[in-house]
């Protein structure tokens, strides 16, 4: 189904270019307001995170969800089918990502998602503060794979499928997805195999499978789902790490 092309959407490439440019503005916008009450603790961190993804997706939701047309070529209008399911071979999609990790890096592909708040999954306190283990699982299980899915799968994924073809598109929209994780979480002057796996190779997987299952459906919805399904592997093999 991937390669069944799709009607253009009612916006542009430029249109979908500046929404992921957007995103990466809105984690900015999070953390100066988090900063602005004191250090970046790891609880700040994912609360900036949190008040970033809560940004783009009111303002996607606001700016392009407002006629139909526009919600059926987000994807938005299209039932979700056995979301339950979707989530749970997501799940196992998230074990398989695992196991790929251990073998080229040697370490889980929880750090992915762990290492840029508790510098890796064995730090301080990570297995102690409660409020921001909550805060990190409202960030993985809700916030992320809404505000991703609005502009990743929502506005990219037709636009980049309308304008470099259906198959160029569903790469493309993947490594968006990539990039974008690649600049929220890399650390300058790192570049060696693990920190590039973590930052831009994995996450362009992940991408790729979210994107296939939005191919699939034809719901962006279900493919939140499939992020979720992601995300709560990520939490349950983080506590498989944790003293």
């Amino acid at each position: 189904r991937i390669s069944q092309p799709e009607p253009a959407p009612p916006w542009s490439i430029v249109y979908a270019t500046g929404a992921a440019v957007g995103a990466f503005a809105a984690i900015l916008i999070g953390t100066t307001i988090s900063s602005l009450f004191g250090e970046q603790t790891p609880f700040r961190i994912a609360l900036s995170w949190i008040i970033g993804m809560t940004l783009i997706a009111l303002y996607i939701t606001l700016a392009r969800n407002r006629r139909e047309a526009d919600g059926r070529a987000m994807g938005l209008l299209q039932p979700v089918p056995r979301w339950l399911l979707i989530v749970l071979f997501s799940f196992g999609v998230g074990v398989a990502l695992d196991l790929l990790s251990l073998f080229v890096t040697g370490t889980p592909s929880v750090v992915a998602e762990f290492a840029p708040l508790f510098n890796g999954p064995a730090g301080p306190g990570i297995g102690e503060n409660l409020t921001t283990w909550l805060m990190l699982g409202l960030l993985i299980l809700v916030f992320q794979p809404v505000a991703e899915g609005l502009v990743f799968r929502g506005v990219a994924y037709p636009a980049l499928r309308a304008t470099l073809g259906p198959w160029q598109g569903f790469v493309m929209a993947a490594v968006w997805h990539g990039i974008f994780h690649l600049v929220a979480y890399s650390t300058p002057g790192q570049g060696d195999l693990v920190t590039w796996w973590y930052t831009l190779l994995l996450p362009i997987l992940c991408g790729a499978f979210i994107g296939g299952v939005r191919a699939y459906t034809g719901s962006t919805q279900a493919s939140i789902f499939a992020q979720m399904g992601l995300g709560l592997f990520f939490i349950a093999r983080a506590l498989t790490l944790v003293g």
